[in-house]
């Protein structure tokens, strides 16, 4: 879908669920004065409309591109609900009620599920080789059960989370290449990330009892998504400072904590490599950027573009990659030493 075409979806969603709201509105509110029927006039259909038509018909102006689509019409079904709380406060209240007992039961699928994660991940990393890295048992684990689709990337970014999380490193766990380079020390990255991790835990008890004040559900919630953040943070915190950026004869290993797991990168698709030092934009298209919480110094062309997987398994088509890097000038000797193979002649500068 083009931008043009998003533009005219987004103008023609939000069109029609204004016009759709306010007839209801009329219908509801001032139906008697059109005819006395609508005095009667049943409100469970314009609640349908709202969680299903309006909805779907957004759906479908965004079908070309499905997540959008998708986003656009739970958006358009959240705002409905909202919507039918001010004009059918008694029907839509209990439409929330029910629709918390869904939550609370998808809230402990969810739980069950990351369990079963849980142990899938001891028992698979334990059955691993002696010298194995774990994360590659792992991942080739869900790789045969789940896939490469979307659900298999999401799978196997919390798999990754929780193995940086739970499992101890009695030793350096070994990562494909034959030179590393770490990123962790830069700009102070991984001391920031330790700075967030106190921050958090110091705050959860007030935050909890400030939350429950107003409501004990949001506070329980809110809770359990600080701890989420808690988790995220310290297995990224873990990540970064073992997972290094790699290279070898035929590839550069691109890794960054759990920003990006394991990315092959052939070096005859480098054409262009140079330091860097300024500020970049992250909306620019087509670029990634991985310097930690300070400037990139390194960056690298590409002869097209290529999918990067990132967190929660989502992909990014990049033909620029920024780095910040700990030994920018050690990464970029070994670089050169590449220049002098014919069978990667890209340019420096």
């Amino acid at each position: 879908m083009s931008h043009r075409d998003l533009l005219h979806a987004k103008l023609g969603s939000l069109a029609f669920s204004a016009v759709f709201y306010a007839l209801a509105w009329l219908l509801l509110r001032h139906g008697a004065v059109f005819s006395s029927r609508l005095a009667v006039f049943p409100h469970w259909p314009v609640l349908f409309d709202f969680l299903l038509t309006a909805p779907a018909f957004s759906w479908w102006l965004h079908r070309h591109d499905r997540k959008k689509a998708w986003r656009s019409a739970l958006s358009v079904a959240a705002l409905g609900l909202w919507v039918a709380r001010y004009l059918m406060p008694g029907l839509s209240s209990e439409l929330t009620r029910e629709l918390f007992g869904l939550c609370k039961l998808m809230f402990l699928c969810a739980g069950a599920a990351e369990l079963f994660l849980i142990v899938q991940m001891f028992r698979c990393t334990g059955r691993a080789a002696r010298g194995v890295n774990p994360e590659y048992a792992l991942q080739h684990w869900i790789g045969l059960r789940f896939g490469s689709l979307a659900i298999g990337r999401v799978i196997g970014f919390e798999a990754r989370m929780w193995l940086y999380a739970l499992m101890p490193r009695q030793s350096a766990w070994r990562y494909r290449g034959d030179q590393h380079f770490s990123y962790h020390l830069k700009d102070g990255y991984a001391a920031t990330l330790q700075g967030y991790l106190v921050l958090l835990v110091i705050g959860l008890p007030a935050q909890h009892l400030l939350l429950q004040l107003f409501s004990q559900p949001l506070a329980w919630v809110t809770d359990a998504l600080t701890l989420y953040g808690l988790l995220f943070l310290w297995a990224h915190y873990r990540a970064c400072q073992h997972c290094p950026v790699s290279l070898d004869g035929q590839n550069l290993y691109l890794r960054q904590g759990l920003n990006v797991r394991e990315q092959v990168i052939p070096l005859q698709s480098i054409v262009g490599v140079e330091h860097f030092r300024e500020s970049v934009s992250r909306r620019v298209p087509g670029s990634l950027i991985l310097s930690g919480g300070g400037y990139p110094n390194v960056r690298i062309y590409l002869r097209q573009h290529m999918p990067i997987e990132g967190r929660y398994g989502l992909t990014q088509s990049v033909d620029t990659i920024y780095l910040g890097l700990d030994q920018v000038p050690s990464f970029l000797s070994a670089l050169d030493a590449l220049r002098t193979d014919r069978r990667f002649p890209f340019p420096r500068d």
